[in-house]
């Protein structure tokens, strides 16, 4: 058998497939890279089966090209996951810091506000713990509004302070609570007597402290009623009269 035919039969036979034939090698593929040897000779020359590597077979360099590459994959993967989570992370923090930010400057508007309150309170009626007039106040609200939570307190409070800063009224907290026409007194309970026997409550005391204090979310409100109790004759001046501001708990406040 011709020798380039010959070694190209041992390399079909030994793989399974003959890529070309030159004059003094058949190249095929194989399992492996080595080099098969014809030991007979053409024209004085060997003929050699040069064997290529198989695509579907994988040696040991390749396996270990894969695995390099697998982890170089990993580990990128896991680097931009924890550049994610690191930039999330950054996110809600800015989130916090911002919403802080935003509480401070409110706390901070309020703080001014209320110094600002509790400076004309105290030019306009000299106001101080355990006077008169914190006493005659304290009785006040809590008849108008014993039952209310703190906030209602607070508001029937700052009506009389409003009243006691307005031209419209006397300038101070004795004179609006117990101002009258003939015998008809600006808050009911002067009238029906309900302000000379309550019992001042802890709760009573903190709110008119802190409206003396400068808390004020009155809307700069100037009366006030309970419309399930009141006169149909006042409901009718209040709503024809008065611009009402808003409502809380069981009053109506007006302007």
């Amino acid at each position: 058998m011709n020798k380039i035919v010959k070694g190209a039969a041992i390399a079909v036979a030994t793989t399974g497939m003959a890529v070309s034939t030159p004059v003094h090698y058949a190249i095929a593929q194989a399992p492996t890279q080595s080099v098969l040897s014809d030991s007979s000779s053409l024209s004085g020359t060997e003929g050699e089966i040069e064997l290529l590597p198989n695509p579907l077979y994988k040696g040991e360099e390749d396996t270990e090209e894969s695995t390099q590459a697998f982890a170089v994959q990993n580990f990128t993967e896991k680097k931009i996951a924890a550049l994610a989570e690191s930039r999330s992370l950054r996110v809600e923090e800015e989130k916090r810091y911002q919403e802080e930010l935003r509480k401070k400057r409110l706390a901070e508007k309020k703080r001014k506000r209320e110094e600002k309150r509790r400076k004309e309170i105290q030019a306009c009626c000299g106001v101080s713990a355990g006077s008169k007039d914190c006493q005659i106040l304290e009785r006040i609200v809590e008849a108008e509004a014993g039952g209310e939570n703190f906030t209602g307190k607070v508001l029937v409070a700052n009506v009389v302070l409003n009243r006691v800063k307005s031209k419209a009224f006397p300038s101070t907290i004795e004179g609006v609570v117990f101002s009258h026409r003939g015998s008809r007194y600006q808050f009911s309970p002067i009238s029906d007597g309900r302000y000379y026997t309550v019992t001042v409550s802890k709760s009573t005391k903190k709110a008119v402290r802190s409206a003396l204090n400068g808390n004020d979310p009155s809307k700069g409100a100037l009366y006030f009623m309970e419309r399930a109790y009141a006169d149909r004759s006042n409901v009718n001046w209040f709503d024809r009269a008065l611009t009402r501001l808003f409502g809380y708990g069981c009053h109506e406040f007006y302007k």
